[in-house]
């Protein structure tokens, strides 16, 4: 579901690209004031990217992103704390941006989890910064291959958790089956420093 869901917003982000038309745009208003998350979230892309005859409005997306998070639309409380964060159009707000991270992570967004991670990583006590690497993995095991390659590197060279190649070696693994390229390259590496004893 999650899959065919990005696919769409890709089908979605390129068609935007060419312009929705009135009447696209007018569907998408109307139902998402009816409640329909996708029309929401949809809106929100229209708003967030500009689409030819839609001005970017980071305002009118935050707006329609959280129509859509509060009926538990992950990926739309991702956009949303995204816009928070960047500050570009809004003033930034850190605090909304980790509350609405934090709930999308809860859904199994990697992106959302990857932040939570990196918030818990900035913290002075060891404690939080262990909290990261919960996160790190999670957002792993849900596909963002970022965090992957970021607890393989530490697994590998022992920062902040003891060293185990097996992990790293997974954890690279999993970023390589993700299609990233530096995944596959730390994993080669990695294998080229075993057989060599390291």
């Amino acid at each position: 579901m999650k899959s065919l869901l990005y696919i769409f917003t890709i089908v979605l982000i390129t068609n935007l690209g060419a312009s929705a038309t009135d009447e696209q745009k007018k569907s998408f208003k109307t139902e998402c004031s009816k409640g329909d998350t996708l029309s929401c979230y949809n809106m929100g892309l229209m708003y967030d990217y500009g689409d030819g005859s839609t001005a970017e409005d980071d305002n009118k997306a935050i707006g329609f992103y959280l129509k859509a998070c509060d009926k538990n639309f992950y990926e739309s409380c991702s956009k949303a704390a995204l816009l928070y964060e960047e500050g570009k159009n809004v003033k930034q707000d850190m605090k909304k941006a980790f509350k609405l991270y934090s709930k999308a992570c809860g859904g199994e967004d990697g992106f959302a989890c990857h932040n939570v991670a990196v918030y818990y990583s900035k913290m002075k006590t060891e404690a939080l910064k262990k909290i990261s690497i919960a996160f790190y993995d999670k957002a792993c095991n849900a596909g963002y291959s970022e965090s992957c390659i970021y607890l393989g590197r530490m697994y590998r060279d022992s920062r902040s958790v003891k060293r185990d190649l097996q992990k790293a070696k997974e954890k690279f693994d999993l970023a390589c089956e993700a299609n990233n390229y530096l995944g596959c390259k730390e994993l080669r590496i990695l294998e080229e420093l075993e057989r060599a004893g390291y």
